[in-house]
C-alpha cells in the first residue's frame, strides 16, 4: 500500500512542476495583454401606433396616416428601411367579390410610393443613436385611391417594414 502512496505523490509531483512557469533571468517586469471584439452594425425598429381602424375610403382619397416607424442604429447613420405589401398594393376586401383599392404610401417627406411592382427600399430613413436606445420616428400615411362608387366590404393590409444598416 505504501508503494501505491508513493507512486501517487511522485505522479503528483510531477504534474504540479509541469504546470508552473519557470522565472528566468531574461523575464520583464511586465506583462502585455491584448484582446479585441466586434459589434456589428444594427438597426432595431418598433411601430409607434401602428393599427388603424375607420379609414377614410371614399372618393377624396385623402391621405390618411397609418402610423410611425420608430428607428435606432448603432453606426451613427441613418438606416436603409424595405417596404413590402401582403395584399401587392391594395386594401382587399373581405367581401365575396374579393374586392380591392389601390394605394400609394408615403414614407416621411417620400410620396406616393407604389407596392404594386414589388418591395420599396427607402435608403434614408432616419434613426436615433446612442446607448439610451433613442429612436427617430418617421411618419407612414397611405392614400386610397378609392373612387367613391367601391363595393362594400372591410378593406385591409398589411405593409412589413425591415429595417438595416446603410
Amino acid at each position: 500500500m505504501n508503494t501505491l502512496l508513493k507512486s501517487l505523490f511522485v505522479a503528483s509531483a510531477i504534474t504540479s512542476l509541469s504546470a508552473a512557469a519557470a522565472v528566468t533571468t531574461s523575464s520583464s517586469n511586465q506583462a502585455s495583454f491584448s484582446f479585441e471584439g466586434t459589434i456589428a452594425p444594427l438597426c432595431k425598429t418598433s411601430s409607434g401606433s401602428n393599427s388603424v381602424t375607420g379609414l377614410k375610403l371614399d372618393a377624396s382619397q385623402e391621405t390618411q396616416t397609418i402610423g410611425t416607424l420608430d428607428v435606432w442604429c448603432n453606426t451613427g447613420e441613418n438606416a436603409t428601411t424595405e417596404y413590402t405589401s401582403a395584399n401587392g398594393g391594395f386594401l382587399k376586401a373581405d367581401n365575396a367579390q374579393g374586392s380591392k383599392i389601390a394605394y400609394t404610401l408615403d414614407i416621411g417627406d417620400t410620396t406616393g410610393i407604389d407596392l404594386q411592382t414589388g418591395s420599396y427600399k427607402h435608403a434614408s430613413t432616419l434613426a436615433g443613436t446612442g446607448v439610451d436606445g433613442d429612436t427617430q420616428a418617421t411618419a407612414l400615411k397611405i392614400t386610397p385611391k378609392s373612387n367613391g362608387l367601391n363595393d362594400a366590404g372591410t378593406y385591409s393590409d398589411t405593409i412589413t417594414v425591415t429595417v438595416s444598416p446603410n
